[in-house]
């Protein structure tokens, strides 16, 4: 009787401490920093993938607004065979962030910081995106996997964005001529790989005379540019997005990130490195 007893207790000692280990990870991961905001770096889990599922989460000592469907699998964070913090986006069809109309789905990161006009902006990712789904390359569609928009209420395309067209990777510079917005193709990468990392690097100024943008892929420069650069008609320069960001599309869809840096400090380093 009594060793039974002794047994029962213990059950219920270490079912109490599971229970009291599993509020306090829901408490860390919903208010960390005492704020709504998940830290991502603390929150991750050694094994698996661990939700995002907050209205702004923290990584890599930025603050970032989750803007998607916020389901346990939308956006969340793993640790890759390196011990590398990787951020995964998921979406499908019909997903999108409670302001997005029914035309398209998004789940995506926006950085709250945003950076003045004139002053030389440094982007720097690693993406992965991964096999197993189609991605249209008609006129009408787009998939957009990072993205520099010039205000929060600013409806225009962004002035910078990576976008896959089919099966190809696609740079994309807007500026304004009278007025008006145009685009430009900066780069195409034929046969964009799937399923492994490219190591992306982005150098920018917002200027109508003087902007720049310069572009690596993998270790190598494929675009120099000097000239028009942005939207110039408003205070800022712009902020940062990543993730999906896509037409409506009856295809599951998954992207990820790691070592995601948005600063103005100098990257020309990082620009050299293949992945």
């Amino acid at each position: 009787m009594v060793t039974i007893f002794n047994r029962r207790n213990t059950g219920l000692f270490c079912a109490a401490l599971l229970l009291v280990s599993t509020i306090g990870l829901f408490q860390h991961l919903s208010y960390a920093n005492g704020r709504r905001t998940i830290d991502a770096n603390a929150a991750v889990s050694p094994t698996g993938v661990t939700p995002l599922q907050a209205k702004k989460f923290d990584y890599n000592n930025n603050e970032y607004q989750n803007q998607s469907a916020q389901k346990a699998y939308s956006v969340g964070a793993r640790r890759s065979a390196d011990n590398d913090l990787v951020l995964r986006f998921e979406v499908r069809p019909g997903e999108r962030a409670e302001f997005d109309g029914a035309d398209r789905d998004r789940s995506e990161a926006t950085s709250v910081i945003r950076f003045p006009k004139d002053e030389v902006i440094w982007n720097a990712y690693r993406v992965k995106i991964a096999d197993g789904f189609s991605i249209p390359g008609d006129e009408r569609s787009w998939f957009i996997i990072g993205q520099w928009h010039g205000s929060k209420d600013d409806k225009r395309s962004p002035y910078i964005a990576a976008e896959v067209q089919g099966k190809d990777l696609v740079f994309l510079r807007r500026y304004l001529s009278e007025g008006k917005p145009v685009s430009s193709e900066m780069y195409r990468m034929k046969d964009v790989p799937r399923g492994k990392w490219l190591n992306i690097v982005i150098e920018h100024k917002v200027s109508s005379t003087d902007g720049l943008l310069n572009i690596w892929l993998n270790g190598r420069q494929v675009v120099k540019f000097d000239g028009p650069v942005g939207y110039w008609d408003h205070p800022e320069a712009g902020y940062w997005k990543f993730g999906i960001y896509r037409s409506r599309h009856d295809d599951d869809a998954v992207v990820e990130y790691r070592d995601v840096v948005t600063t103005t400090d100098n990257l020309s380093k990082r620009a050299t490195l293949t992945n």
